[in-house]
């Protein structure tokens, strides 16, 4: 039996605050094989983000994480002591942030930063600075040489990115979480980066988990799609039956959106409301001040359940929940 390069069981989120506990990420549950990439969607919000940085003990100060497990390669990492995860994260785990600008020193250049990470990372055959250009290049920049010997707020935001995911890429991890990297880039390079992702799932040896609130994007670069709602999985399943045939209102709601995104409506279908914040009453839908079709007995039938040839979802309604939105 082929073991999942990742495997997260019942993860949980919750920041301290002074009145108590707000939970923001509630029993989430995934495996990730070797070589694919799971998509992550949702809108701002739903707990897709910082779900992902508490994987990766990325948590800002208050957070906290519990999990039945989080196994790599097998292994259970929960309970690694800090020290021994950090010589994990940045060699076998990684995550290419979605603001390149905050990810470099502004006072150091390019080569700098590669020359730091060649330095906790040795395995190159040709010098560092030498597999630095040859990173560039797979992240197609034209002129690696002179792109090492720029700074950071000398190139544009595209340009950036693409240091930035070359950067990621230069220590070979195994799993790399990208969060956003399209956000706050103009359509046409949006575009690039895209494609750049594309080549790169078929190029290198990794996994990855890729962040996104547009479903088109999800639909692209993953094989399999995590729709999360309020801090929750709402649905899961490989990209092509979920976006085929979508089954939890809100997932339909996404799905819908995008295919009126990529044809000629003149207005988009709105899934009315915003999502909740972290106080959610215990054995209620999260998605209930939203969904046309809640009734009473959507409440304390909350879990996840297996549609065959589909994934998992979660909603009672879910075989009669068609063009609900």
């Amino acid at each position: 039996m082929t073991v999942p390069l990742l495997e997260i069981a019942n993860l949980n989120v919750k920041f301290r605050l002074g009145a108590g506990d707000l939970p923001v990420s509630s029993d989430v549950s995934f495996t990730l094989d070797k070589g694919r990439v799971l998509g992550l969607i949702g809108e701002s919000g739903s707990g897709k983000t910082i779900t992902s940085k508490a994987i990766l003990r990325l948590l800002p100060a208050g957070g906290e994480m519990s999990a039945d497990h989080i196994r790599y390669n097998g292994r259970d990492i929960a309970a690694l002591p800090p020290r021994e995860f950090d010589r994990l994260r940045g060699a076998d785990l990684a995550m290419i942030f979605q603001d390149p600008v905050g990810s470099f020193n502004p006072v150091k250049t390019v080569g700098w930063h590669f020359r730091k990470v060649g330095r906790l990372h040795p395995g190159g055959h040709g010098g560092i600075m030498a597999d630095a250009a040859e990173a560039l290049r797979q992240v197609d920049i034209a002129d690696p040489k002179t792109t090492l010997g720029k700074y950071p707020h000398q190139l544009s935001g595209g340009m950036l990115q693409r240091c930035l995911i070359a950067l990621v890429m230069f220590s070979k991890p195994s799993l790399i979480v990208a969060d956003e990297p399209t956000t706050n880039l103009d359509n046409l390079v949006e575009r690039q980066i895209i494609d750049l992702f594309d080549k790169l799932r078929r190029e290198v040896d990794a996994s990855f988990i890729f962040i996104t609130h547009d479903m088109t994007i999800a639909e692209q670069v993953s094989d399999s799609i995590i729709v999360m709602y309020a801090g929750q999985i709402v649905e899961q399943g490989p990209t092509e039956a979920l976006m085929r045939d979508p089954r939890h209102p809100y997932t339909q709601g996404l799905v819908k959106t995008a295919r009126e995104l990529e044809g000629d409506v003149e207005k988009l279908t709105e899934i009315s409301g915003e999502v909740g914040t972290g106080a959610w009453p215990e054995n209620r839908c999260r998605f209930a001040p939203r969904c046309p079709l809640y009734d009473a007995a959507c409440d304390h039938a909350i879990a996840l359940h297996h549609v065959k040839e589909h994934g998992e979802v979660r909603c009672i309604k879910a075989n009669r929940s068609e063009d609900a939105i």
